[in-house]
């Protein structure tokens, strides 16, 4: 009996001992799985905790998928750098307006730190209205924060190797101090998780990792991405991507599913005057540089009397107000007005054209920052075009008016003082003058009375002024005839 049970013993202890190893040998493996899949896998479930179950619907489709229509076989492409601002939103809803019109692909090249949140947000949700396959392609060095997230809601994402993306938790940025301060309120981050999954997690991204690049700012290269599925596909240069997307089936948000056939030649779209010009004021530092001295003009010009110099503060104000978030639609009306005011004042106004130039240049930048042939009130590019040129005609006519007479006054000043005398001027007797008999003389082509030193002088005789007594000249008469 004790042998029996000894032997039962070391069975049970054996069969406890093979459960050990077959439970520590899961754990192990789903520890190696944790690591394969990196940052993307941490919390498994934190996808599925902030998206639900979301199936992919969207995007590139496996090799073989049917299709409604064709797109191709032109690609059109546009830069996004810098900063993603207003003029960057505009850029965008323009060249996918075109690139349906053209019924054309459109690559986004991103290379950007990333910008502000609105208009990131209104570029998502454009690229999902779209009609026509919008790619997202990040070249160069990065497409972080609202580039990540522009990215991610293209419908085919794709890198470049060496490029990077992530870190998308909102920041405060205060344009006073130039300081940034994180934002963790659950009522601004939940509607971002939700973007992402709406627009990213459709598209067959990982929910996970589109969840981790808010809440714990991670970034991934351009093959860790691929491994991931946070991207589609990664391409050398932009002629490898249009090779790689020819014969791809995508399927569109806008409704349908289109197969792309490229020819492999691609066309750049680039940004108008008004876009650059928006993108320009949009620098933090410009514009805060622009708003400071604006309002420093004006007040100072308000309070001295010198209305003309607060003209111009108004100009600087409104356009680094552009910089700062105001609708740009808004401002370009405003300095139209303002400009149109100005030039009427200085047409009845005189002085030296500083309200005028001012008005000029509020005219010019006004209609330069309409929207041409974009939602919203436009105008036409021909009608914005022939306005433009107007402008410039009459600014130029104005600067030269102005020009020409800042030149007359500085060579005016530049002169020596003259100091006129009347002593020594010729002229011609009209009377019959004498020491004791006045009469009237001409003199430099106006009448004075004068009487002679000690001689009579007939009437027609030429004269010389030798002085002057009050409203009456000394003279006498003068070598020579006087005609």
């Amino acid at each position: 009996m004790p042998a029996r049970h000894s032997k039962a013993r070391r069975g049970t202890l054996l069969l406890l001992l093979v459960l050990l190893l077959v439970i520590i040998g899961s754990a192990v493996t789903a520890t190696a799985q944790s690591a394969e899949k990196g940052n993307a896998g941490k919390g498994a479930s934190l996808g599925e905790k902030y998206c639900g179950r979301v199936e992919k619907k969207y995007g590139l489709m496996p090799p073989g998928t049917k299709y409604d229509r064709v797109v191709g076989p032109r690609v059109y492409y546009i830069k996004v750098t810098g900063v993603i601002d207003k003029a960057v939103e505009d850029y965008v809803v323009s060249s996918i307006r075109k690139a349906e019109a053209d019924n054309a692909v459109l690559v986004i090249e991103l290379n950007t730190p990333g910008g502000y949140l609105d208009a990131a947000l209104n570029i998502v949700t454009n690229i999902s209205r779209a009609r026509v396959p919008v790619v997202g392609f990040v070249v160069n060095r990065w497409a972080e924060s609202a580039g990540t997230l522009i990215l991610v809601s293209t419908h085919v994402a794709a890198m470049q190797p060496g490029t990077i993306i992530g870190s998308m938790q909102p920041v405060a940025y205060n344009p006073a101090t130039g300081s940034y301060q994180p934002i963790n309120e659950s009522k601004i981050i939940n509607p971002i998780i939700q973007v992402l999954c709406e627009h990213g997690a459709t598209r067959g991204r990982n929910a996970t990792a589109l969840v981790r690049f808010i809440l714990f700012n991670d970034n991934y290269g351009a093959e860790q991405a691929l491994r991931y599925h946070v991207i589609d596909l990664v391409a050398d240069n932009l002629p490898d991507l249009i090779s790689k997307l020819n014969g791809s089936v995508v399927a569109l948000p806008s409704g349908g599913r289109v197969l792309l056939k490229l020819s492999g030649e691609y066309y750049e779209i680039p940004p108008g005057p008004r876009i650059q010009l928006v993108h320009a004021l949009s620098d933090p530092i410009l514009s805060g540089l622009l708003v400071s001295l604006g309002m420093l003009i004006v007040l100072f010009g308000l309070a001295s009397g010198h209305y003309a110099s607060a003209g111009i503060g108004a100009l600087l104000l409104l356009l680094g107000m552009i910089g700062t978030g105001f609708n740009p639609n808004t401002a370009s009306i405003i300095l139209i007005v303002l400009g149109s005011i100005l030039v009427i004042v200085e047409l009845h106004t005189p002085g030296f054209g500083i309200i005028g130039g001012t008005g000029i240049a509020m005219l010019v930048f006004g209609i330069a920052l309409l929207p041409v042939g974009s939602t919203g009130f436009a105008v036409s590019p021909e009608y914005a075009s022939t306005i433009l040129h107007a402008i410039y005609a009459v600014g130029a006519v104005f600067a030269g008016i102005t020009a020409y007479a800042v030149y007359k006054i500085i060579e005016v000043r530049r002169r020596k003082p003259i100091v006129w005398t009347i002593i020594g001027a010729e002229g011609k007797a009209i009377d019959e003058i004498s020491p004791d008999k006045p009469g009237f003389v001409i003199v430099e082509g106006e009448y004075w009375k004068a009487v002679s030193r000690g001689e009579t002088i007939k009437p027609g005789e030429p004269v010389r002024v030798v002085a002057k007594e009050g409203p009456i000249l000394i003279v006498e008469k003068a070598g020579g005839s006087y005609s």
